[in-house]
């Protein structure tokens, strides 16, 4: 009679522990889901006075620097036509056998407003941010930290008697290639691979979590309600994509667009979304769609704002 009590109390135990453990798997599937897939119900009409569009978009080196007539980039950017266009990774060269900042100027020439603010500027090539508004862009400031090839700014954009603070990021990249997969399926070539990629993540990850911080205190310094944008290089569950987003600020995806994931890198297609549109609250996104256009490892991301 012991041993069955005991027995008994073996099996209660082990059905509270799988209960326990399913309960833990289902909220932080729940939690996983909430921040990863957008379920939100957009507004059918404009809540404002207002209406803007705006795209941001991780050039890959500008369409790996090609002429404007033979660019995707540039004719996905033409094609899209939105109000305010947000580039990262914009790269343009002074020889003239490759894009020049000349040629990008008059690809884009529709938008009267520029701001190009590069991190790599030299004898032969400027590499960096930039943005093109139909709207007057003032206040252009450079957010300052350290890396090679990273940048973040912002701009105040003027829209009729109102002002919004866009910020434009790149942030700092695992700079994750080809070579860093396994050579072979073997168990050497596996966990040899799996050095690598860690080596990198672990380099990259102190450098963006600063970034991410001191971007963080410009938003929350803003006098204007703050409009952030970019490449992020970082998932919806990560600790630098909390801190830029805060509690004052929400994810126009997120918002939007009924059970989707949103894949917005173009290499991985499980829903790696790690370039996006922020808003302030007083901001009201309609609309924010991923586009599965050619000529760049990123997705450009397109939202429409009102207020």
């Amino acid at each position: 009679m012991k041993k069955k009590k005991k027995q008994n109390r073996k099996h209660i135990g082990r059905t509270l522990t799988k209960g326990l453990l399913l309960c833990v798997l289902v909220g932080v599937g729940a939690w996983f889901f909430c921040r990863v897939v957008s379920h939100g119900t957009p507004p059918e009409t404009p809540t404002g006075e207002h209406l803007l569009t705006v795209l941001t978009y991780n050039t890959g080196r500008m369409g790996e620097f090609k002429k404007a007539d033979r660019n995707a980039v540039i004719r996905n950017i033409v094609d899209i036509n939105a109000d305010i266009v947000c580039l990262q990774e914009v790269e343009v060269y002074k020889d003239k056998n490759y894009l020049t900042l000349h040629e990008l100027k008059k690809a884009l020439g529709e938008y009267p407003y520029t701001y190009f603010d590069f991190k790599i500027y030299n004898k032969r090539r400027q590499y960096g941010l930039a943005v093109f508004s139909r709207y007057p862009l003032i206040h252009k400031t450079t957010i300052q930290y350290a890396s090679v090839g990273n940048i973040s700014d912002y701009c105040d954009v003027v829209v009729g008697k109102d002002t919004i603070r866009l910020f434009n990021n790149h942030l700092e990249s695992n700079r994750l290639t080809a070579t860093d997969l396994p050579d072979s399926l073997s168990r050497d070539g596996i966990v040899s691979s799996a050095q690598r990629i860690n080596n990198k993540m672990e380099k990259a990850l102190p450098t963006r979590k600063a970034q991410a911080l001191t971007i963080r205190q410009a938003i929350t310094e803003s006098p204007y309600p703050a409009l952030v944008v970019g490449d992020f290089n970082s998932l919806p569950t990560s600790w630098v994509y909390a801190t830029i987003r805060g509690r004052d600020l929400q994810d126009a995806f997120l918002k939007t667009s009924w059970l989707r994931l949103g894949n917005t890198y173009t290499t991985h297609h499980l829903g790696v979304r790690i370039d996006y549109v922020l808003t302030s609250k007083n901001l009201t996104p309609l609309c924010t769609e991923v586009l599965h256009l050619r000529g760049s490892d990123h997705y450009p991301l397109l939202s429409t704002i009102s207020w």
